[in-house]
């Protein structure tokens, strides 16, 4: 049983189910417990919460993450740090379905649609880029496609900044271990693969691989292993 099942967290949010998991961590169907209002929450795994030094960096991504004004940013509304010192994000609850599972239903999509949604994805980047923020591991499970009124393929681009800290922690991951590798590798940067520093134009490449893969079916660079992209 997951031990966070039923929490509340800090006295306002009461989680009820999960809902996804990821690289980073598990997100959580919760329930803001004054306002009645569903929100997600999203835990991250413990190797992520290291030290007092990781958490601060985290709640000062978090503070401009939730600075964000661009509608296709998710809302971030708050961050802390559960009982057992893993660091947690609250945010708006999405209904929807990520690109990445509508490419694995629909193959392909069409042009127009395609650039439809990489403009919002290229405004959201636009934004965050503005205030220093780079997103480090843009990819479809990270664009989530939601109806919004009339209006279809409404972006919401997720996990802005997040990924710095796992960067931030690579020095503390067992070097032995094969395959160790922060980021996700089909749609890394060059120079991101090799470990160098990066900057905003590791996004706009990230943008460009999933405009491609949006249009053909494909990545544009494909191996056995993570090694061989």
């Amino acid at each position: 049983l997951d031990p966070f099942i039923g929490k509340v967290l800090n006295g306002k949010y009461r989680v009820l189910e999960e809902v996804g998991s990821g690289s980073m961590g598990r997100v959580y169907k919760a329930e803001h417990v004054s306002l009645k209002k569903p929100i997600a929450i999203k835990v991250l795994h413990e190797d992520l919460t290291v030290n007092d030094e990781t958490v601060r960096r985290f709640q000062g991504e978090g503070i401009a993450a939730g600075k964000f004004n661009h509608p296709s940013a998710i809302q971030i509304f708050d961050f802390g740090e559960t009982e057992d010192k893993r660091l947690y994000i609250a945010m708006e609850f999405l209904a929807g379905v990520s690109l990445h599972a509508t490419l694995d239903y629909e193959g392909v999509l069409a042009v127009r649609r395609a650039l439809r949604i990489t403009a919002q994805v290229a405004k959201s980047l636009r934004e965050a880029h503005a205030k220093g923020i780079v997103h480090r591991d843009l990819k479809p499970d990270n664009i989530f496609l939601q109806s919004v009124g009339e209006e279809t393929d409404f972006v919401k681009v997720l996990d802005f900044g997040v990924a710095k800290i796992r960067d931030e922690n690579k020095e503390n991951a067992d070097p032995t271990k094969t395959g160790t590798i922060f980021g996700t590798p089909k749609y890394m940067s060059p120079e991101q693969a090799r470990g160098a520093q990066i900057d905003s134009r590791a996004d706009v490449y990230a943008m460009g691989v999933i405009l491609y893969e949006m249009l053909t079916g494909h990545v544009p660079f494909a191996a056995e292993s993570s090694l061989g992209i």
